[in-house]
């Protein structure tokens, strides 16, 4: 096996030592320049090695190339984001969401970023056509209902959720979604169902322990969400602000207006 070959560098992967991988592909390279897919594998071992900045530039090299590419134009895209060039992310990630055929993944990725921006209507459009493709994609029937409730398309965001459970009653991002939506509908009992199916399933939850101890302080059981948002604290001291802000807005409960008397209450 030559030494700056492609195979070299696989079983120099495969193997772990990423270093060496990189120097023979690089070595590759030199010799062949115009190896598209060897430009896109380079790339994704210098993320590996945590270089995000040339891999950016291997990723544009591969689509000098190859601007078909669409799978190229995805993964530039996950690592503007990476780098925080999140305007650069989403033209990556439109160039290969209007691919012909379009790239899935893509769609979503884009649609997470117009859905940071409010931007639903968009997103909805482009998570529905990911979908049509693939039917299973669950990450994308997630987002599509979190982008329904920002269009303020409960039932539908309900169908999204309810969905997903249905496939997989164990998944924790889609009841925490399920209760986010109960509780923007006041339907703060249905909410706490959910969550406490969350903590069941990952009890360590930071974001359903506080949202259960707000739900239980809207229906005025104020010592069960004192018990919930003091669990939290023994564990993130750092939530401190967090819970207080959730004491301080519920409509129903107890208040402390005094700090050091919230302190004392909330840590004892």
């Amino acid at each position: 096996m030559p030494e700056d070959s492609l195979e070299r560098a696989h079983d120099l992967a495969r193997g772990g030592d990423l270093p060496g991988a990189a120097q023979v592909l690089e070595r590759y390279l030199e010799a062949m320049p115009e190896d598209a897919p060897a430009h896109f594998q380079f790339a994704h071992l210098l993320l590996e090695l945590g270089d995000a900045a040339t891999a950016v530039q291997r990723f544009q090299r591969a689509l000098e190339l190859a601007p078909e590419m669409a799978i190229v134009h995805n993964d530039l895209g996950t690592t503007l984001e990476l780098l925080g060039r999140e305007a650069e992310a989403a033209q990556a990630y439109r160039q290969a969401a209007e691919s012909r055929p379009p790239f899935a993944p893509a769609q979503y990725n884009l649609a997470r970023i117009l859905c940071r921006h409010s931007q639903w209507d968009e997103a909805v459009v482009l998570l529905r056509a990911a979908l049509e493709q693939a039917p299973d994609f669950r990450a994308a029937r997630l987002q599509l209902g979190q982008a329904l409730v920002g269009l303020g398309q409960s039932d539908a965001a309900h169908t999204c959720f309810d969905d997903l459970l249905r496939a997989d009653g164990d998944d924790v991002e889609a009841r925490r979604a399920m209760a986010n939506l109960y509780m923007g509908c006041c339907r703060f009992a249905d909410a706490a169902q959910q969550l406490e199916h969350c903590l069941a399933l990952a009890p360590s939850d930071a974001h359903a322990t506080l949202a259960l101890g707000a739900c239980a302080q809207e229906l005025g059981r104020v010592d069960e969400a004192l018990t919930h948002y003091r669990r939290l604290l023994q564990r993130e001291p750092s939530r401190y602000y967090e819970v207080v802000k959730k004491l301080t807005s519920a409509s129903k409960g107890c208040f402390w207006v005094n700090s050091a008397e919230l302190r004392r209450v909330l840590l004892g």
